[in-house]
């Protein structure tokens, strides 16, 4: 009979980050799972690895956040070296689009409090008004009155880990 440190229930993505990160720590992990049938955050989300609105009023949950994008660089090339998967991470900033003046008014106080509240951790952030966002983005609707961008935010392909 086998024995292991830790069992890790369901091999969906965030049950495999676990596992794996315990198997770097030299432990022995058993994960188990029940096939591909399930609807796991791998298949169901769309890869975002977003910063932008995450920690308003909550320092620590920011900067967590932060820590946790920087690292996917060297996570997505780890993943790569040690099994030749592809998780096709980018990180070229994000955008949230504020419909009306109202909208991008009340994201722009948002976005303010955050950089205040991230102390000497510091939060880049700038607000686009519409005709740059035109410019960046084509095509999106006439309701669209600007956005925020950060430059931690990216994405990662889901489908690569299935």
């Amino acid at each position: 009979m086998e024995r292991f440190d830790a069992i890790v229930i369901g091999g969906g993505l965030v049950g495999s980050a676990i596992a794996y990160g315990l198997v770097r720590t030299r432990l022995r992990v058993a994960l188990l799972d029940e096939g591909d049938v399930a609807f796991r955050a791998s298949r169901g989300n769309s890869g975002l690895v977003w910063v932008q609105s995450k920690g308003d009023g909550a320092p620590h949950y920011q900067r967590w956040t932060r820590r946790s994008a920087q690292e996917w660089p060297a996570l997505a090339a780890e993943l790569e070296a040690k099994t030749g998967i592809l998780v096709g991470h980018e990180q070229p900033g994000g955008v949230h689009l504020c419909l009306g003046e109202a909208e991008l008014a009340t994201r722009h106080a948002m976005m303010e409090r955050m950089r205040v509240q991230s102390g000497n951790f510091g939060f880049d952030y700038r607000m686009v008004e519409r005709r740059e966002l035109t410019d960046m983005l084509p095509g999106f609707g006439i309701a669209v009155s600007g956005a925020s961008w950060t430059p931690y935010d990216g994405h990662a392909n889901p489908l690569g880990l299935l």
